[in-house]
């Protein structure tokens, strides 16, 4: 036999030992239809490269009549929260006193001549939608096109003294604000300031863009996890100043210590009042998972070590990789196999407490390939 077939059989062996596993395990059935408690939030991620794809250099009727589509989207498949970009690289999706308009929105960074997160606030608590503002922190580029993009704005100056270029990898020049520098902490403070004061979005949303790799290397966790907790603590006292009703969130990795590395210091939100208000890890894998080592019930295991981390009971809810449906992937097997990872994903979260979830991201939405994933788990 060939290396390369004893390869295929020991992969074959742990699927079906794998499936054996989940046919014996009554947590891994789809279970009956139950209405979920009213307070779930079930949550889309409408990202900067939904915007990019599907909003970019629209009119102002334009624009209204796609985002209204968009929603009646969300809310066919059973959700009721919007997560949206409005500030994912060092920019705006709104006019702003500190940052720059979207390059993703506009071609040149132009001025559209309306307000467009107003216009999607608006439509949002018109269709019953709760509406939370997304923003990237620290991220002001996501490659060298960009970076340049960035560099011929009016507020890089302002930005540079506490600003990082590095190579990211892929060999792309990207810019970020530094994390260690007070000017970052008072710049992105007073960003969430200004939306929170003109806006009545119903929450501020962080996601796991905190030390990204490249970026500082050579500054070790505990470190990190000082310089970003920071920052957290004092966006969220700013937050409860003017609206205590707004809530705070963050979305980390998915593997708890793959997001402490990258500074988010998860131990100390989970167990200490005055840093979130909830945490929606990014537990992006099934549980139809094959390593070196063997199978692996990745979701659940995941999925059970940050409730083992939430000392202070605050709501948590799980984010869910919906542009993976129907992936082939070597060691992720469930996404080429079922179309009911999301629904049973979705049960099992709640069998540990989580109290709802976010899709990743809009444009699956319209996605033929997703669509029976979509289906099963609009029925719970």
């Amino acid at each position: 036999m060939t290396k390369r077939h004893k390869n295929i059989l020991t992969r074959i062996i742990a699927f079906i030992l794998l499936f054996s596993l989940l046919a014996a395990s009554p947590a891994m059935e789809i279970r009956a239809k139950a209405a979920p408690a009213a307070a779930d939030k079930k949550a889309c991620w409408i990202s900067f490269l939904d915007i990019e794809a599907l909003l970019q250099d629209k009119n102002e009727k334009d624009f209204r009549s796609r985002v209204s589509a968009m929603y009646d989207r969300v809310i066919q498949y059973g959700m009721n929260t919007v997560i949206v970009h409005v500030r994912a690289l060092g920019d705006a999706m709104y006019p702003s006193d500190y940052y720059p308009w979207a390059e993703y929105f506009t071609t040149g960074r132009r001025d559209p001549g309306y307000d467009p997160l107003q216009i999607m606030l608006d439509l949002a608590h018109q269709k019953n939608l709760q509406f939370e503002a997304w923003i990237n922190p620290y991220r002001l580029s996501r490659n060298s096109s960009s970076t340049l993009s960035f560099k011929a704005t009016s507020q890089y100056e302002a930005f540079r003294s506490f600003s990082i270029e590095y190579t990211a990898p892929g060999g792309q020049t990207c810019l970020v604000l530094d994390p260690a520098k007070p000017e970052t902490r008072e710049l992105i403070t007073n960003g969430v300031k200004e939306i929170v004061s003109r806006y009545d979005v119903d929450g501020i949303h962080f996601d796991d863009y905190f030390y990204v790799s490249g970026m500082a290397d050579n500054v070790d966790t505990a470190t990190r996890k000082k310089n970003v907790n920071a920052l957290v603590s004092q966006v969220y006292k700013a937050i409860k100043s003017i609206r205590p009703d707004c809530t705070f969130g963050i979305s980390p990795a998915g593997n708890p210590d793959s997001a402490r590395d990258q500074g988010a210091d998860i131990d100390t939100w989970l167990s200490t009042p005055g840093y979130v208000d909830y945490i929606m890890p990014q537990v992006y894998w099934t549980d139809v998972y094959v390593t070196s080592k063997g199978a692996e019930l990745m979701f659940t295991n995941r999925c059970s070590a940050w409730t083992k981390i939430n000392k202070l009971d605050l709501p948590l809810y799980v984010g869910l990789a919906l542009y993976r449906a129907g992936e082939r992937s070597k060691t992720d097997l469930g996404w080429s196999t079922s179309d009911t990872n999301l629904a049973y994903q979705y049960l099992t979260a709640k069998q540990f407490g989580y109290d709802g979830y976010a899709l990743f991201r809009y444009q699956w939405l319209e996605k033929d390939i997703a669509a029976a994933e979509l289906d099963h788990l609009k029925d719970y």
